[in-house]
């Protein structure tokens, strides 16, 4: 069944790269992770796309540019089926062409793309919590599709990162991400947290979304997140990868989504939505969170199990890597 698959994001790569067969064809979009992720080599042809951001009127026009480019390719390499997660102007441009048109999404405020996409089948978590209908639904969350859940190397890596940056082995490292707010619906979600994280006793390594041009991590990004004691980002997605692996992990976000209703009876997941960053009540979320990075050093860490993989092998096909 060749299909069309659409890249809009580093976790959509994650995700759909195990399905990809020899003859299918990627649309891809111009952004700088992604351009290193396609450094690995693909065999399949590839269309580059403009990522659709900036004022409403720039967003139309690059959602047309995209769509029209889409049409062309789409004709030029027909396909049986296309499949988009999040990115609706494939899916229009396929509207004649392409006889399944699948799109998948577990962002609820991303409306406006619910309402272009032109869908045979719309493909949601079974936490949604939008107003659109699901023809197919997967038990939990999307990095559950692609992620090793394997506890067992956390314990092999206990103490590395601390070793390399020259820590004492019982000092508590952090892998941060800060959201810069470039995405189509981040911007209001944010939470400048900036300086209540600096007396936090711990020690922050950051990660840069520009950091994958030149250091080959935009592969590995959601497996680094397993060497640290923890995780403080911004991000929903490195948040649900991280949380998904048994990595306690604060999420500091107003954020609303069904699949973080979904982790939230997980212990070591902690979720700050408001602007008041000197609350009291924030003060003891991010004590409760240190308190188990250090108490899952003993205790080891517990990934989070469902049967979305599952699912998505029965839509999809088995996968080919």
């Amino acid at each position: 069944m060749r299909t069309c698959w659409v890249i809009d994001h580093p976790a959509h790569f994650q995700l759909f790269r195990q399905w990809f067969r020899e003859d299918d064809i990627l649309v891809v979009t111009e952004r700088q992770e992604l351009d290193a992720m396609l450094a690995d080599g693909f065999e399949q042809r590839i269309l580059r796309v403009p990522r659709v951001q900036g004022t409403f009127l720039q967003k139309v026009g690059l959602g047309r540019r995209r769509q029209k480019e889409v049409r062309a390719f789409l004709r030029n390499y027909p396909v049986f089926r296309v499949i988009s997660k999040g990115a609706p102007f494939e899916l229009r441009a396929a509207k004649g062409l392409v006889a399944e048109r699948w799109y998948l999404t577990d962002t609820e405020v991303n409306t406006a793309a619910h309402k272009l996409a032109k869908a045979t089948h719309t493909l949601l978590p079974d936490s949604w919590e939008g107003s659109l209908k699901a023809t197919h639904t997967y038990p939990g969350i999307l990095p559950q599709a692609y992620l090793p859940l394997n506890s067992s190397a956390w314990e092999s890596a206990k103490g590395q990162v601390q070793r390399e940056i020259g820590l004492a082995e019982d000092d508590l490292v952090v892998f941060h991400r800060k959201l810069i707010g470039g995405g189509i619906h981040d911007a209001p979600e944010i939470v400048n947290y900036d300086q209540s994280i600096r007396k936090m006793d711990v020690h922050f390594v950051e990660n840069k979304e520009s950091a994958a041009a030149t250091d080959g991590s935009a592969w590995e990004l959601p497996i680094q997140a397993t060497l640290f004691d923890g995780v403080l980002t911004g991000s929903t997605t490195l948040a649900a990868e991280a949380v998904v692996q048994g990595v306690p992990t604060l999420l500091i976000s107003k954020a609303k989504r069904g699949f973080l209703t979904y982790l939230a009876n997980q212990p070591h997941f902690f979720h700050w939505k408001e602007d008041d960053l000197f609350d009291g009540r924030f003060t003891e979320m991010t004590n409760h969170w240190i308190e188990t990075m250090r108490s899952t050093r003993t205790s080891g860490r517990a990934p989070v199990i469902d049967e979305t993989k599952d699912a998505l092998n029965e839509l999809f096909g088995q996968p080919i890597a």
